[in-house]
């Protein structure tokens, strides 16, 4: 009976085999792909001739955004039409993108961008992502294709350098809700996707001045992306960090030998640890991209970086994981085999120190950095340059230009701190009810009518667009202006700073300490 058995497994494994090799006869067949291909050429160009009535398309580019009102015809199309496009060639360019020509490519690419830009042609989030998957694949390198199939044209075709930063940039922000119960996960494997397809083309100096035209012109937008960026960067670091302690300490018990009344603890520590590996080397890689993107953007764009709405959860961000790599806790993140995770410790912070040169001429970012009273140490920036130093990860001028941005911050946060004893007890209506700090552009929301700065509810917005008092829905443009008070916010200040200049004035001619009145 056991060898009875035994040969049907066998049997069954053996047919399993056979239909997976005369699958992969039909599917990997070039000749029937290519005339697969062909046929699915003509549905995009239909497609995309329909949904942009009166462009005679390939021969004339297509205007993007597409009409706002969707043609009748398109509206009834089922949705597998574009869906059979995408599952067809999401296989061809992962397995066999050596077969696409160049006219091929074109369509493709245009396809791929005109349903990212005009996103609200498709309602089904996961028909986008497909989309994404294709650019994707387009610039992994291939034999003969040092930047994919697709990299060329996405790098240098008019159509692509005049939309697709656009339209990814786009899709980053709308996959942060793809409606699904794994939402939250799918969004890390879309944005990981388009990371890899925006480092391809970002050597072309155009790609760097649409990112500095979308700051300029659809500031919101740019702002909620920069948001959403930051966000996962300090998501990705935290867990990621988390996950490289807990191995850390996990492994220092697990060296110990054990008798076997401990048998039980010793296996739930092994399934612990195995399960905190797992979870290193998944974050590790979206961090390591993340934060890449982030130098890449910062060091092309740093103005846009320091507006209020940003640069204070930048700098936050950034001095809370120097702590991480440099502080008193950095030996917890000590991991054997750190390669198997993608994890280099001198690497993270050689990335995170350029972000912070990126944006070293900025007072906003040093104020930012300055005032910073939860993971800011000045003794933090001294350690960095030593390690740095030793390792040889950044030049001599970089070196001397952290070490004048480490001063800079120290200067600004010894004037701050001045300033704060200066003013002494802040009137409470003068006070942020969010961040229990002292309003600089005060605003009255139109419906609870609670009064808070104006960074503060731009922020808040960026991820809920709720009134946080009472869940109303809310935008930036409704918020009131609150003039008077910010008036006599303004001529508090200033009278209390004048008030302190002239007692400390007094006090240096007759020799004594001033008073203090607050």
């Amino acid at each position: 009976m056991f060898d009875n058995h035994v040969q049907k497994a066998k049997d069954r494994l053996a047919k399993g085999k056979c239909t997976i090799f005369a699958t992969e006869g039909v599917l990997l067949d070039e000749v029937a792909q290519a005339r697969s291909m062909q046929f699915m050429r003509y549905v995009i160009v239909w497609l995309l001739r329909l949904v942009s009535p009166g462009i005679n398309f390939p021969r004339t580019h297509i205007p993007l955004p597409l009409p706002q009102e969707q043609p009748a015809a398109f509206k009834c199309l089922p949705e597998y039409f574009l869906e059979d496009i995408v599952d067809n060639f999401k296989f061809i360019t992962s397995k066999m993108p050596h077969i696409i020509t160049s006219t091929q490519n074109e369509e493709l690419m245009t396809v791929c961008i005109v349903f990212l830009r005009s996103s609200e042609y498709i309602k089904n989030p996961y028909l986008k992502s497909g989309l994404v998957t294709i650019l994707y694949h387009g610039v992994w390198e291939v034999r003969g294709y040092k930047k994919g199939v697709l990299g060329d044209a996405l790098f240098g075709n008019k159509f692509a350098t005049k939309h697709l930063l656009h339209s990814l940039m786009k899709f980053y922000n709308e996959c942060e809700s793809t409606g699904a119960h794994t939402q939250f996960y799918d969004k890390f494997n879309i944005r990981y996707e388009i990371f890899q397809v925006i480092k391809c083309i970002w050597p072309n100096p155009i790609y760097r001045e649409n990112l500095a035209t979308e700051a300029r012109v659809n500031l919101d937008f740019f702002v909620q992306f920069v948001n959403l960026l930051l966000n996962d960067v300090t998501f990705v670091l935290d867990e990621s960090f988390t996950a490289f302690t807990q191995i850390h300490e996990l492994s220092k018990l697990l060296k110990f030998p054990v008798d076997e009344t401990d048998a039980t603890v010793r296996q739930e520590n092994e399934e612990k640890l195995a399960a905190a590996q797992s979870k290193a080397k998944s974050y590790m890689q979206l961090t390591n991209e993340t934060v890449a993107m982030l130098k890449l953007f910062t060091e092309a764009l740093s103005d846009s970086f320091t507006m209020p709405e940003i640069v204070q959860r930048l700098a936050h961000m950034l001095d809370y994981n120097l702590d991480a790599l440099v502080g008193p806790k950095k030996s917890s993140l000590k991991v054997e085999n750190g390669q198997d995770y993608g994890w280099d410790p001198k690497l993270m912070l050689s990335e995170i120190s350029d972000v912070y040169l990126n944006l070293k001429d900025k007072k906003t970012f040093i104020d930012a950095v300055a005032t910073d009273g939860r993971s800011y140490r000045p003794e933090h920036f001294t350690a960095a340059q030593t390690i740095m130093a030793r390792f040889a990860l950044k030049s001599t001028e970089q070196l001397q230009d952290w070490a004048k941005l480490a001063e800079r911050i120290r200067i600004a946060k010894d004037e701050a701190e001045l300033e704060e004893a200066d003013l002494g007890e802040i009137p409470e209506e003068f006070v942020d009810p969010l961040l229990a700090s002292l309003m600089e552009d005060p605003v009255t929301l139109p419906t609870s009518k609670q009064v808070l700065d104006r960074s503060t509810i731009r922020s808040h917005l960026l991820s809920d667009p709720n009134d946080p008092f009472n869940r109303q829905p809310l935008t930036i443009e409704q918020v009131i202006p609150n003039t008077e008070l910010k008036n006599k916010i303004q001529e508090w200040k200033s009278a209390r700073l004048a008030e302190k200049m002239r007692e400390r004035a007094t006090a240096a001619e007759t020799g004594g300490e001033p008073m203090d009145t607050s």
